[in-house]
């Protein structure tokens, strides 16, 4: 069943929360590149992004993602040593420590994860100083921080409950979770953190729009696309980065990509959507999309659309 997703204004810039595993797979680091593009193109406010990766090495290494791209002042939060996937993955550490003629090529700094503020908390102050229902939520990793902002107490920033807090600034929240397609299996982001999930989408009282595992798994992003618009390789962090997480070539899943395109350009009709209905997340971390009377919504790919989806999504990573 088709449904509508009505698209934002394009009056105004987007104010944008992006929250992300980092680390665990190099689809997050060409999402965070199309956001990096889309804000330098002023289609968004890009305030904060914030980590549910477990690892410190996640702070120094978007930290040095917002330097190289001349965006310091993009604030981070950070999850704390606490919580899922603690491990430092392939590519993080690999690429800030990268040299070249005994020189590394990035910025590094890894004291800086015990100088940013816990995910949640860096979520409350941005959403309490912007106006009324602006702010759209973006996720591609666990619903960890997004469990806490719904559980939070009134603080410093707000006086306000955190699901209170959410009902008046949120708009819509855009997700990478859950897998929705013929032979559904429990999705990795819901199943590091089940019970958070589970939290989420039960008590959350906003709009969800969803991107499905079978999404991204439909278009794999072409990397010779990648290199080709970064002849330096090495000398660029997405490539580098991409380089060392995979041996090369291979064309990677744009799980994370998909949502962050929805996100921003819904009003381009690059996917479909179901009607509004309930997502429901099983003890075992199985997603089940009911088409009943609700708050969800998950996208739905039409495979003649795909060349003209991959061609966008290099163009914001790129901004070739």
């Amino acid at each position: 069943m088709m449904g509508t997703i009505n698209a934002h204004s394009q009056q105004s810039k987007q104010t944008i929360i992006f929250d992300t595993d980092i680390g665990n797979d190099i689809d997050d680091v060409l999402a965070m590149a199309m956001l990096y593009n889309y804000q330098k193109q002023e289609q968004v406010d890009l305030k904060a992004i914030t980590i549910s990766k477990a690892n410190p090495v996640t702070v120094d290494y978007i930290h040095m993602l917002n330097t190289y791209y001349g965006l310091r002042d993009i604030a981070i939060g950070y999850i704390g040593e606490t919580g899922p996937t603690p491990d430092s993955g392939l590519y993080m550490q690999q690429t800030l420590a990268y040299e070249e003629n005994g020189k590394r090529l990035f910025l590094s700094t890894p004291e800086r994860y015990k100088q940013v503020p816990e995910a949640y908390k860096l979520q409350r102050k941005v959403l309490a100083a912007a106006p009324d229902h602006s702010v759209t939520l973006i996720v591609v990793g666990f619903s960890t921080n997004m469990a806490k902002l719904l559980s939070s107490r009134p603080d410093e920033f707000s006086s306000l409950e955190g699901k209170e807090l959410i009902q008046k600034k949120v708009i819509s929240m855009y997700m990478m979770a859950g897998m929705f397609g013929k032979k559904p299996f429990p999705e990795y982001n819901v199943v590091k953190d089940v019970q958070a999930a589970q939290q989420v989408f039960k008590n959350w009282p906003t709009r969800i729009v969803v991107s499905g595992w079978e999404i991204g798994n439909a278009l794999k992003f072409p990397a010779d696309k990648l290199l080709s618009a970064f002849p330096q390789y090495w000398h660029h962090p997405i490539v580098n980065s991409y380089f060392h997480y995979m041996k090369m070539p291979y064309n990677r899943e744009t799980w994370d990509l998909t949502v962050v395109l929805q996100a921003i350009e819904p009003h381009q009709n690059y996917f479909g959507s179901s009607i509004s209905g309930t997502i429901m997340i099983d003890d075992d971390g199985m997603t089940r999309f009911s088409p009943t009377k609700g708050k969800h919504q998950i996208l739905l790919l039409n495979p003649d659309h795909r060349e003209r989806i991959l061609n966008r999504l290099v163009e914001t990573v790129t901004d070739k």
